[in-house]
């Protein structure tokens, strides 16, 4: 009794002084996943999209190809429950985002046309438990090959430019551990990349580095170009964030970087001084798709027309998310078959992960302190 008082009392004074705990599966501790989920929360959203022909001239043979699902993760679960218009079609991207492509022959001056999608999602703390040691990467795999390369994403992420390579050579140098390499760059960038209040985007990796000043985009930008300069494959995260430690929710960027025989694992590098590596110390991430493209691209043909009257196709989309209390009934709707085999990101993730068994009521006080501690620190940064 005496020593489980003491591990108790251990884990409180760690949770006060702002360390992340990882959590052991209670079913089995042989099993040592590799991951661990707790305390999810779950939602549920809507995207409405709504493109307009606001030229005077008909817009013909419209095609609008809007992002449906980002490829699974362990750490946030998405399912698209329902929806407005069926997609004609669908496809996998290169980053593994299902995308629907609609179509229609014809938009009048002035007509819209409206496309609601609604979601559950559900969003957990999570907390990895890795390998003290790694084999090589497998440089000829078609994986390693495009998170690594440069010309990948080359116009937002710079890797291998010049003054970036210098650092990261410097900040490296004697490392042969990818994760402990992964660990370095990040505390690098969390430590002298400053938000930018004014929310004035850098516009990439190399003008991050170079103004040591950015939006959450351009901090993820940065440290994907460092670990891909330093040959670790890293994709980025596009999402929302239902609060960011002061009851606010929007639009969030971060990152996952790939390990050998574990798989891809995130980091938030915008809220580095909180935590966040190889960790979401809450459950507020709600990712929405991979890598870097546009949530919607549209395009047209034009009718006979003036070039002052070409029809011009106004998009606007808009998220909404609702906190429920309990989860939601599995919901799925049944889409048309995807038209393109997705890559091979999908067969490289080999974390196991586990959803932990400890439920107590003293566990839960004790999560929802440690978020407590972790939304505080976010808020008092902020003022």
């Amino acid at each position: 009794m005496a020593n489980r008082q003491t591990l108790w009392v251990g884990l409180i004074v760690a949770f006060l002084l702002g360390y992340s705990i990882p959590v052991w599966a209670a079913s089995s501790r042989s099993a040592q996943p590799l991951a661990v989920t707790t305390l999810p929360a779950y939602y549920g959203f809507t995207k409405t999209v709504t493109l307009t022909n606001q030229g005077r001239n008909p817009a013909l043979n419209v095609k609008a190809k809007i992002v449906l699902l980002a490829p699974k993760n362990v750490y946030a679960h998405v399912t698209l429950s329902g929806y407005s218009q069926e997609p004609s079609s669908t496809y996998r991207d290169a980053n593994g985002n299902l995308i629907g492509v609609y179509t229609w022959p014809s938009l009048k001056p002035k007509q819209s046309v409206t496309i609601t999608l609604h979601y559950q999602a559900t969003s957990s703390d999570i907390s990895y438990r890795l390998p003290h040691s790694y084999p090589g990467y497998n440089t000829s795999s078609a994986l390693y090959q495009r998170y690594t390369n440069p010309k990948w994403e080359a116009s937002k992420i710079n890797t291998d430019a010049p003054p970036i390579k210098a650092k990261v050579d410097q900040l490296v140098r004697g490392l042969t551990n990818p994760y402990q390499r992964a660990q370095v760059l990040f505390h690098w960038v969390a430590y002298h990349i400053r938000y930018n209040y004014k929310l004035k985007a850098a516009g990439s990796a190399l003008k991050t580095f170079q103004a040591r000043l950015g939006i959450c985009s351009d901090i993820a930008d940065l440290y994907v170009s460092m670990l891909r300069t330093d040959g670790i494959p890293a994709r980025l995260i596009s999402g929302y964030v239902t609060d960011n430690g002061t009851g606010q929710g929007g639009f969030h960027q971060w990152v996952q970087f790939y390990l050998p025989q574990v798989g891809w694992v995130v980091a938030d590098p915008t809220w580095g001084r909180y935590g966040y590596f190889a960790s979401l110390e809450d459950d507020w991430h709600i990712p929405l798709y991979d890598g870097i493209r546009p949530d919607i691209s549209v395009h047209w043909q034009y009718a006979n027309h003036t070039a002052s009257s070409a029809p011009y196709l106004a998009i606007h989309y808009h998220y909404h998310f609702v906190t429920e209390q309990s989860p939601p009934q599995a919901r799925h709707v049944k889409l048309p078959l995807v038209s393109v085999t997705p890559p091979v990101l999908s067969q490289h993730n080999a974390l196991a992960v586990a959803q932990s068994s400890l439920q107590s009521d003293w566990h839960r006080l004790i999560a929802f302190f440690h978020q407590y501690v972790i939304r505080l620190k976010i808020a008092l940064a902020s003022l």
